[in-house]
């Protein structure tokens, strides 16, 4: 059953990618951008795993059952009929909003610096604790910063606009380049799309989209080689980098497997022989871990909120650095059920989706934030996105009730003009 398995699967993320390439304005809504998050991590490290004898009986199976079941529910849950949330509709003023961009770049800045300054081997490749979480807290103000004055100067080149947005991109290809995050990279390229997507209807042309998702997949599995000589120098060393072997590192996937698709194999198993959910308590404990300070509230505090879930088994050691994918965390918590995560997941960022079209500014800066973090429901945990929104709340949304427009909001134009509504002045 391994390989027909593999090849349902494999299948299904055609479907996605083949439904976005059809028609480009797909390019950017979740199920395609899911296909191309299967694509470039998943799909490679399943050569190996279908073929390996020294997987337990059936792991591989039941992996891939519900890699396949979680799919299905992505997809389900897009609906081109679905409504659009109509809280995120709001008109703001254009000048307010690049004051906000500005107030939010420069916090975001400050703490980038911070972090920049941290040794190489406590904040590259590593799983962060302490200071350098505090600063990677706040330094994500800068992403809403940029992602505000993207929105303002598609609407309405400024100099002002341009400004805030070059001085952002110093930070972020820092940021990128040092630390080689493939997530911030991604992200990037998405914020500069959508923004133009949603305001100009401009699509990135097909050929390009898919050279970049090529080249994409070909350079993931060697980002560990490049992090490596970052952390070890603080820095990017060029000829170390140059030396990589990029093609051989890929082969080594398709050949040896990848270690994020085995952790999923072996802990999925687990937990199917053992039968012990933690029911969702996994998201609430995540959250507290996230926004629950130690240093304030202190060590013990923290930790009296978090729930018991059952523990791995001490055979099952996942390498530092390494994730066990999303399709882990929702077996984990109600078996094959917990697919259902899935369908929730892409029903609110349809919804998301589609007040973003109709205009709403709040909408495409939800949208734009969104969208990475839920493709990390693929290959990390389908909690990222829901931590995203409760930052977002708490930090975006009292800057923009400061941009707001104090009256009433002009009704969307885009399905008249497929324009959207200009910002007030």
């Amino acid at each position: 059953m391994n390989w027909p398995l593999t090849w349902i699967f494999i299948l299904i993320v055609a479907w996605f990618f083949a439904a976005g390439v059809q028609r480009p304005e797909k390019m950017y809504q979740f199920p395609f951008l899911a296909s191309v998050m299967t694509l470039g991590f998943i799909i490679p490290q399943l050569p190996s795993l279908a073929n390996d004898p020294f997987l337990p009986s059936g792991a591989y199976v039941k992996a891939m059952l519900m890699a396949i079941f979680c799919l299905l529910m992505l997809r389900w849950g897009w609906s081109e009929t679905a409504r659009p949330i109509p809280f995120l509709n709001q008109a703001f003023n254009h000048r307010k909003l690049l004051i906000a961009a500005a107030f939010l770049s420069a916090i975001g800045a400050y703490f980038y610096f911070l972090l920049s300054r941290l040794p190489g081997e406590i904040s590259i490749g590593v799983q962060m604790t302490g200071v350098p979480v505090v600063y990677l807290f706040f330094a994500r103000l800068l992403t809403y910063g940029l992602a505000i004055a993207l929105l303002c100067f598609v609407r309405r080149p400024t100099l002002a606009g341009a400004l805030i947005i070059g001085f952002d991109l110093i930070f972020y290809f820092d940021r990128i380049i040092v630390t080689g995050k493939r997530a911030e990279a991604l992200e990037l390229l998405l914020l500069i799309l959508l923004a133009v997507w949603f305001n100009r209807r401009w699509v990135i042309p097909r050929s390009a989209m898919i050279a970049g998702i090529l080249v994409g997949t070909l350079a993931m599995t060697s980002m560990s080689d490049y992090r490596q000589i970052t952390r070890a120098h603080s820095g990017v060393v060029l000829d170390e980098v140059l030396e990589i072997d990029v093609v051989g590192n890929f082969e080594e996937t398709l050949k040896e497997g990848g270690l994020e698709m085995r952790n999923a194999v072996q802990r999925i198993d687990e937990i199917d022989r053992r039968l012990e959910f933690d029911y969702g308590k996994f998201h609430w404990n995540k959250l507290v871990f996230t926004f629950v300070p130690a240093q304030l509230l202190g060590t013990s505090f923290k930790e009296g909120l978090m729930l018991s879930t059952p523990k791995p088994e001490r055979s099952y050691q996942p390498l530092t650095g390494t994730t066990e994918t999303g399709f882990v965390d929702a077996f984990a918590s109600f078996w094959y059920f917990g697919a259902l995560k899935f369908f929730i997941l892409s029903y609110l960022v349809c919804r998301i989706w589609k007040a973003a079209l109709a205009g709403g500014t709040t909408a495409q800066l939800a949208y734009m934030m969104s969208i990475v973090p839920a493709m990390h429901a693929i290959s990390h945990q389908t909690d990222w996105v829901v931590q995203v929104w409760i930052h977002m709340a708490l930090f975006l949304v009292p800057v923009l009730a400061f941009a707001r427009f104090r009256g009433v909001a002009l009704p969307p134009r885009v399905a008249r003009t497929r324009m959207p509504v200009p910002l007030r002045s």
